[in-house]
Protein backbone atom coordinates (compact mmCIF):
# COMPACT_ATOMS: atom_id res chain seq x y z
CA UNK A 1 0.00 0.00 0.00
CA UNK A 2 1.39 3.37 -0.97
CA UNK A 3 1.42 5.97 1.77
CA UNK A 4 0.86 9.63 1.06
CA UNK A 5 3.83 11.91 1.60
CA UNK A 6 2.74 15.43 2.59
CA UNK A 7 3.90 18.14 0.24
CA UNK A 8 6.47 20.58 1.53
CA UNK A 9 4.63 23.27 3.44
CA UNK A 10 5.95 26.77 2.81
CA UNK A 11 4.76 30.32 3.02
CA UNK A 12 3.34 31.31 -0.33
CA UNK A 13 5.37 34.03 -2.03
CA UNK A 14 3.91 37.32 -3.11
CA UNK A 15 1.95 37.31 -6.36
CA UNK A 16 4.12 40.18 -7.55
CA UNK A 17 6.24 39.24 -10.56
CA UNK A 18 5.21 35.56 -10.61
CA UNK A 19 2.42 36.11 -13.16
CA UNK A 20 2.79 38.03 -16.40
CA UNK A 21 0.40 40.65 -17.76
CA UNK A 22 -1.80 37.89 -19.23
CA UNK A 23 -1.91 36.10 -15.84
CA UNK A 24 0.34 33.24 -16.93
CA UNK A 25 2.43 31.68 -14.18
CA UNK A 26 6.18 32.39 -14.38
CA UNK A 27 8.03 29.43 -12.81
CA UNK A 28 11.52 30.95 -12.94
CA UNK A 29 10.36 34.08 -11.16
CA UNK A 30 8.45 32.03 -8.58
CA UNK A 31 11.44 29.79 -7.86
CA UNK A 32 13.83 32.73 -7.50
CA UNK A 33 11.42 34.68 -5.29
CA UNK A 34 10.78 31.64 -3.10
CA UNK A 35 14.32 30.26 -2.71
CA UNK A 36 16.58 33.14 -3.74
CA UNK A 37 18.32 31.16 -6.52
CA UNK A 38 17.70 30.61 -10.22
CA UNK A 39 16.66 27.00 -10.86
CA UNK A 40 17.97 24.37 -13.18
CA UNK A 41 15.39 22.78 -15.46
CA UNK A 42 14.51 19.39 -16.93
CA UNK A 43 12.02 19.22 -19.82
CA UNK A 44 10.14 16.00 -20.58
CA UNK A 45 8.08 15.25 -23.68
CA UNK A 46 5.46 12.73 -22.63
CA UNK A 47 4.02 10.29 -25.14
CA UNK A 48 0.51 11.78 -25.14
CA UNK A 49 -2.19 13.36 -22.98
CA UNK A 50 -3.02 9.94 -21.46
CA UNK A 51 0.58 9.64 -20.25
CA UNK A 52 0.23 13.02 -18.57
CA UNK A 53 -2.91 11.85 -16.77
CA UNK A 54 -1.08 8.72 -15.59
CA UNK A 55 1.81 10.80 -14.26
CA UNK A 56 -0.57 13.07 -12.34
CA UNK A 57 -2.33 10.03 -10.84
CA UNK A 58 1.03 8.66 -9.68
CA UNK A 59 1.94 12.00 -8.13
CA UNK A 60 -1.44 12.14 -6.35
CA UNK A 61 -0.66 8.77 -4.75
CA UNK A 62 2.65 10.09 -3.42
CA UNK A 63 1.95 13.75 -2.61
CA UNK A 64 -0.92 15.87 -1.36
CA UNK A 65 -1.46 17.78 -4.60
CA UNK A 66 -3.96 20.17 -3.03
CA UNK A 67 -1.30 21.41 -0.62
CA UNK A 68 1.38 21.31 -3.30
CA UNK A 69 -0.52 23.45 -5.81
CA UNK A 70 1.07 26.82 -6.52
CA UNK A 71 -0.91 27.65 -9.66
CA UNK A 72 -3.71 25.79 -11.41
CA UNK A 73 -5.86 26.76 -14.39
CA UNK A 74 -8.18 24.92 -16.75
CA UNK A 75 -10.19 25.61 -19.88
CA UNK A 76 -13.97 25.31 -19.69
CA UNK A 77 -15.29 25.58 -23.23
CA UNK A 78 -18.65 23.78 -23.41
CA UNK A 79 -21.54 22.94 -21.13
CA UNK A 80 -21.19 19.38 -19.89
CA UNK A 81 -17.57 19.06 -21.02
CA UNK A 82 -14.88 18.15 -18.51
CA UNK A 83 -12.46 21.02 -17.81
CA UNK A 84 -9.25 20.72 -19.79
CA UNK A 85 -5.98 21.26 -17.94
CA UNK A 86 -4.06 24.35 -18.96
CA UNK A 87 -1.34 24.85 -16.33
CA UNK A 88 -0.61 23.10 -13.05
CA UNK A 89 2.39 24.12 -10.95
CA UNK A 90 3.21 21.80 -8.04
CA UNK A 91 5.68 22.55 -5.23
CA UNK A 92 6.46 18.94 -4.34
CA UNK A 93 9.44 19.37 -1.99
CA UNK A 94 11.98 22.02 -0.98
CA UNK A 95 13.64 23.38 -4.13
CA UNK A 96 11.48 21.14 -6.36
CA UNK A 97 8.79 22.60 -8.62
CA UNK A 98 6.93 20.66 -11.33
CA UNK A 99 5.06 22.47 -14.09
CA UNK A 100 2.52 20.79 -16.35
CA UNK A 101 1.25 23.13 -19.01
CA UNK A 102 0.40 23.76 -22.64
CA UNK A 103 1.70 27.27 -23.21
CA UNK A 104 5.37 26.51 -23.63
CA UNK A 105 7.23 23.39 -24.73
CA UNK A 106 5.45 20.32 -26.13
CA UNK A 107 1.97 21.77 -25.37
CA UNK A 108 -0.16 19.26 -23.44
CA UNK A 109 2.65 16.67 -23.44
CA UNK A 110 5.21 18.91 -21.77
CA UNK A 111 6.35 18.61 -18.16
CA UNK A 112 9.07 20.83 -16.71
CA UNK A 113 10.97 20.17 -13.49
CA UNK A 114 12.73 23.04 -11.71
CA UNK A 115 15.35 22.24 -9.09
CA UNK A 116 18.62 23.46 -7.56
CA UNK A 117 21.71 21.96 -5.87
CA UNK A 118 19.72 22.10 -2.63
CA UNK A 119 17.02 19.74 -3.95
CA UNK A 120 16.83 16.37 -2.23
CA UNK A 121 18.60 13.99 -4.63
CA UNK A 122 16.31 11.04 -3.85
CA UNK A 123 13.15 13.11 -4.46
CA UNK A 124 14.51 14.37 -7.77
CA UNK A 125 15.59 10.89 -8.87
CA UNK A 126 12.16 9.41 -8.07
CA UNK A 127 10.38 12.15 -10.00
CA UNK A 128 12.71 11.80 -12.96
CA UNK A 129 12.22 8.03 -13.05
CA UNK A 130 8.44 8.47 -13.08
CA UNK A 131 8.55 10.93 -15.96
CA UNK A 132 11.08 8.92 -17.97
CA UNK A 133 8.72 5.94 -17.86
CA UNK A 134 6.17 7.97 -19.84
CA UNK A 135 8.22 9.95 -22.33
CA UNK A 136 7.54 9.49 -26.02
CA UNK A 137 9.27 6.67 -27.85
CA UNK A 138 9.35 8.55 -31.16
CA UNK A 139 6.84 6.27 -32.89
CA UNK A 140 3.94 8.56 -31.97
CA UNK A 141 5.40 11.22 -34.27
CA UNK A 142 4.39 9.02 -37.21
CA UNK A 143 0.74 9.56 -36.35
CA UNK A 144 0.62 13.31 -35.80
CA UNK A 145 1.62 16.72 -37.03
CA UNK A 146 2.31 19.91 -35.11
CA UNK A 147 0.20 22.69 -36.63
CA UNK A 148 1.25 26.32 -36.34
CA UNK A 149 -1.46 28.48 -34.84
CA UNK A 150 -1.91 31.96 -33.43
CA UNK A 151 -2.93 31.92 -29.76
CA UNK A 152 -3.22 35.08 -27.70
CA UNK A 153 -1.22 36.87 -30.43
CA UNK A 154 1.64 34.38 -30.02
CA UNK A 155 2.70 31.72 -32.51
CA UNK A 156 2.81 28.16 -31.21
CA UNK A 157 2.79 24.58 -32.50
CA UNK A 158 -0.08 22.32 -31.41
CA UNK A 159 0.07 18.54 -31.96
CA UNK A 160 -2.80 16.99 -33.95
CA UNK A 161 -3.42 13.32 -34.56
CA UNK A 162 -3.58 12.37 -38.24
CA UNK A 163 -4.69 9.21 -40.01
CA UNK A 164 -2.07 7.57 -42.23
CA UNK A 165 -3.99 5.45 -44.76
CA UNK A 166 -2.36 2.61 -46.66
CA UNK A 167 -1.06 3.96 -49.96
CA UNK A 168 0.54 1.84 -52.67
CA UNK A 169 2.84 4.24 -54.50
CA UNK A 170 3.23 1.95 -57.50
CA UNK A 171 -0.51 2.01 -58.27
CA UNK A 172 -1.28 5.62 -57.33
CA UNK A 173 1.68 7.38 -58.93
CA UNK A 174 3.73 7.24 -62.10
CA UNK A 175 6.87 5.12 -62.06
CA UNK A 176 9.26 8.09 -62.04
CA UNK A 177 8.22 8.96 -58.45
CA UNK A 178 9.87 5.89 -56.94
CA UNK A 179 13.56 6.94 -57.40
CA UNK A 180 12.79 10.39 -55.98
CA UNK A 181 10.80 8.81 -53.15
CA UNK A 182 13.74 6.62 -52.11
CA UNK A 183 15.99 9.68 -51.88
CA UNK A 184 13.38 11.70 -49.97
CA UNK A 185 12.70 8.97 -47.39
CA UNK A 186 16.40 8.25 -46.85
CA UNK A 187 17.10 11.90 -46.12
CA UNK A 188 14.01 12.50 -43.97
CA UNK A 189 14.91 9.51 -41.82
CA UNK A 190 18.47 10.74 -41.35
CA UNK A 191 18.97 12.59 -38.04
CA UNK A 192 20.57 16.03 -37.88
CA UNK A 193 20.00 16.65 -41.59
CA UNK A 194 18.80 19.69 -43.55
CA UNK A 195 17.61 20.63 -47.05
CA UNK A 196 14.46 21.21 -49.10
CA UNK A 197 12.02 18.85 -50.84
CA UNK A 198 9.88 20.50 -53.54
CA UNK A 199 6.69 18.79 -54.72
CA UNK A 200 4.76 20.56 -57.46
CA UNK A 201 2.10 19.87 -60.05
CA UNK A 202 -1.58 20.41 -60.91
CA UNK A 203 -4.28 20.13 -58.23
CA UNK A 204 -5.63 16.62 -57.66
CA UNK A 205 -2.44 14.75 -58.60
CA UNK A 206 -1.78 13.43 -55.08
CA UNK A 207 0.70 15.82 -53.45
CA UNK A 208 -1.11 16.01 -50.11
CA UNK A 209 -1.70 12.26 -49.95
CA UNK A 210 1.97 11.68 -50.67
CA UNK A 211 2.98 14.00 -47.81
CA UNK A 212 0.61 12.17 -45.48
CA UNK A 213 2.32 8.94 -46.54
CA UNK A 214 5.75 10.46 -45.81
CA UNK A 215 4.64 11.43 -42.30
CA UNK A 216 4.24 7.75 -41.45
CA UNK A 217 7.79 6.92 -42.54
CA UNK A 218 9.86 9.08 -40.20
CA UNK A 219 9.98 9.60 -36.44
CA UNK A 220 10.92 13.26 -36.77
CA UNK A 221 8.32 15.80 -35.63
CA UNK A 222 6.39 17.33 -38.56
CA UNK A 223 5.71 21.06 -38.25
CA UNK A 224 2.79 22.01 -40.47
CA UNK A 225 2.40 25.61 -41.66
CA UNK A 226 -1.19 26.37 -42.81
CA UNK A 227 -1.50 28.74 -45.79
CA UNK A 228 -3.00 31.55 -43.69
CA UNK A 229 0.13 31.65 -41.49
CA UNK A 230 2.76 30.90 -44.13
CA UNK A 231 3.89 34.52 -44.32
CA UNK A 232 4.74 34.41 -40.59
CA UNK A 233 7.81 32.37 -41.46
CA UNK A 234 9.44 35.76 -42.01
CA UNK A 235 8.78 36.79 -38.39
CA UNK A 236 11.63 36.67 -35.85
CA UNK A 237 9.12 35.00 -33.50
CA UNK A 238 8.93 32.02 -35.87
CA UNK A 239 12.69 31.53 -35.74
CA UNK A 240 12.46 31.53 -31.95
CA UNK A 241 9.91 28.69 -32.16
CA UNK A 242 12.44 26.52 -33.97
CA UNK A 243 14.70 26.58 -30.91
CA UNK A 244 12.23 24.17 -29.27
CA UNK A 245 11.66 22.12 -32.44
CA UNK A 246 15.09 21.17 -33.77
CA UNK A 247 15.64 18.09 -35.94
CA UNK A 248 12.14 18.45 -37.40
CA UNK A 249 10.45 18.57 -40.80
CA UNK A 250 8.73 21.79 -41.83
CA UNK A 251 5.75 21.18 -44.14
CA UNK A 252 4.43 24.12 -46.18
CA UNK A 253 1.50 23.47 -48.52
CA UNK A 254 0.42 25.89 -51.26
CA UNK A 255 3.70 27.74 -50.89
CA UNK A 256 3.62 29.68 -54.18
CA UNK A 257 3.63 33.10 -52.56
CA UNK A 258 6.56 32.24 -50.31
CA UNK A 259 8.81 30.68 -52.92
CA UNK A 260 8.45 33.01 -55.89
CA UNK A 261 11.51 34.79 -57.22
CA UNK A 262 12.90 37.79 -55.40
CA UNK A 263 13.54 40.91 -57.45
CA UNK A 264 16.84 41.59 -59.18
CA UNK A 265 18.19 43.68 -56.29
CA UNK A 266 17.89 40.74 -53.91
CA UNK A 267 14.86 42.16 -52.12
CA UNK A 268 11.42 40.67 -52.09
CA UNK A 269 9.78 38.29 -49.64
CA UNK A 270 11.88 37.90 -46.51
CA UNK A 271 10.24 34.48 -46.03
CA UNK A 272 12.45 33.17 -48.85
CA UNK A 273 15.52 34.49 -47.07
CA UNK A 274 14.48 32.76 -43.85
CA UNK A 275 13.87 29.48 -45.69
CA UNK A 276 17.29 29.73 -47.30
CA UNK A 277 18.91 30.36 -43.93
CA UNK A 278 17.01 27.50 -42.27
CA UNK A 279 17.76 25.03 -45.06
CA UNK A 280 21.41 25.78 -45.80
CA UNK A 281 22.55 28.91 -43.94
CA UNK A 282 24.01 29.52 -40.51
CA UNK A 283 20.79 28.39 -38.83
CA UNK A 284 20.76 25.09 -40.72
CA UNK A 285 23.62 23.64 -38.70
CA UNK A 286 21.91 24.72 -35.46
CA UNK A 287 18.32 23.71 -36.08
CA UNK A 288 18.66 20.73 -38.48
CA UNK A 289 15.30 21.54 -40.07
CA UNK A 290 14.23 19.90 -43.33
CA UNK A 291 11.57 21.62 -45.43
CA UNK A 292 8.89 20.01 -47.62
CA UNK A 293 7.04 22.49 -49.88
CA UNK A 294 4.15 21.94 -52.27
CA UNK A 295 2.70 24.27 -54.88
CA UNK A 296 0.69 24.20 -58.09
CA UNK A 297 2.68 26.73 -60.11
CA UNK A 298 5.46 26.06 -62.61
CA UNK A 299 8.91 25.40 -61.18
CA UNK A 300 10.34 28.26 -63.29
CA UNK A 301 8.59 30.78 -61.03
CA UNK A 302 10.38 29.53 -57.91
CA UNK A 303 13.42 31.39 -56.59
CA UNK A 304 16.43 29.63 -58.10
CA UNK A 305 18.36 29.84 -54.81
CA UNK A 306 15.98 27.26 -53.36
CA UNK A 307 16.94 24.82 -56.11
CA UNK A 308 20.67 25.04 -55.60
CA UNK A 309 22.61 21.79 -55.50
CA UNK A 310 23.42 20.91 -51.91
CA UNK A 311 20.31 22.67 -50.63
CA UNK A 312 17.74 20.73 -52.67
CA UNK A 313 17.08 17.17 -51.50
CA UNK A 314 14.68 16.39 -54.34
CA UNK A 315 12.12 18.01 -56.63
CA UNK A 316 9.29 16.04 -58.17
CA UNK A 317 6.61 17.08 -60.67
CA UNK A 318 3.28 15.33 -59.98
CA UNK A 319 1.27 14.73 -63.16
CA UNK A 320 -1.94 12.89 -64.07
CA UNK A 321 -1.58 9.14 -63.79
CA UNK A 322 -0.65 7.46 -67.07
CA UNK A 323 -3.53 5.98 -69.08
CA UNK A 324 -2.62 2.38 -68.29
CA UNK A 325 -2.25 3.07 -64.56
CA UNK A 326 -5.40 5.20 -64.50
CA UNK A 327 -7.48 2.38 -65.96
CA UNK A 328 -5.94 -0.21 -63.63
CA UNK A 329 -6.68 1.94 -60.57
CA UNK A 330 -10.22 2.65 -61.78
CA UNK A 331 -10.78 -1.09 -62.21
CA UNK A 332 -9.55 -1.79 -58.68
CA UNK A 333 -12.12 0.73 -57.41
CA UNK A 334 -14.90 -0.93 -59.39
CA UNK A 335 -15.26 2.02 -61.77
CA UNK A 336 -15.64 2.17 -65.54
CA UNK A 337 -12.13 1.68 -66.95
CA UNK A 338 -12.65 3.41 -70.32
CA UNK A 339 -10.70 6.57 -69.49
CA UNK A 340 -8.79 6.97 -72.75
CA UNK A 341 -6.18 9.42 -71.42
CA UNK A 342 -3.94 10.17 -68.42
CA UNK A 343 -6.20 11.09 -65.50
CA UNK A 344 -5.65 12.82 -62.16
CA UNK A 345 -6.18 10.85 -58.97
CA UNK A 346 -8.95 13.25 -57.95
CA UNK A 347 -10.88 12.48 -61.13
CA UNK A 348 -10.35 8.74 -60.78
CA UNK A 349 -11.56 8.60 -57.17
CA UNK A 350 -14.45 10.98 -57.74
CA UNK A 351 -15.51 9.68 -61.15
CA UNK A 352 -18.68 8.03 -59.90
CA UNK A 353 -19.67 10.97 -57.70
CA UNK A 354 -22.41 13.36 -58.68
CA UNK A 355 -20.90 16.53 -60.09
CA UNK A 356 -22.18 19.96 -59.05
CA UNK A 357 -20.99 22.51 -61.57
CA UNK A 358 -20.71 26.05 -60.25
CA UNK A 359 -19.05 27.44 -63.34
CA UNK A 360 -17.21 26.19 -66.39
CA UNK A 361 -13.91 26.71 -64.60
CA UNK A 362 -14.85 24.87 -61.40
CA UNK A 363 -12.75 21.78 -60.69
CA UNK A 364 -12.77 19.12 -58.01
CA UNK A 365 -9.51 18.61 -56.19
CA UNK A 366 -8.12 16.03 -53.80
CA UNK A 367 -8.72 12.31 -53.60
CA UNK A 368 -9.03 9.58 -51.06
CA UNK A 369 -10.42 6.12 -50.48
CA UNK A 370 -14.01 5.98 -49.38
CA UNK A 371 -14.73 5.01 -45.83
Amino acid sequence: MTSEIPAFAAVAPSRTNVFDSSHYFLPLAWFHQHFGVLPRKLIFQLANADARATVLQALAARYNLEQATVAHSVYIEKVGQEPELNVWALHLAPHLLLLVGDRDVYTERGVQVFYSPATDAAELATLRELLMAHVGSGQQERQRIHALRLAYNDLEFTPLEIKIPALDLSTHYNDDLLPAHETIVRRLQQPQDKGIVILHGPPGTGKTSYIRHLCGLTDKPKLFIPPNLAARIADPEFINLLHDNTNSILIIEDAEELLTKRDATGGGPSAVSNLLNISDGLLADCFHIQIVCTFNTDLSRIDSALLRKGRLIAAYHFQPLSEAKSEALAASLGHNTALGAPTSLADIYNREEQEFTVSKTAKRIGFGARE
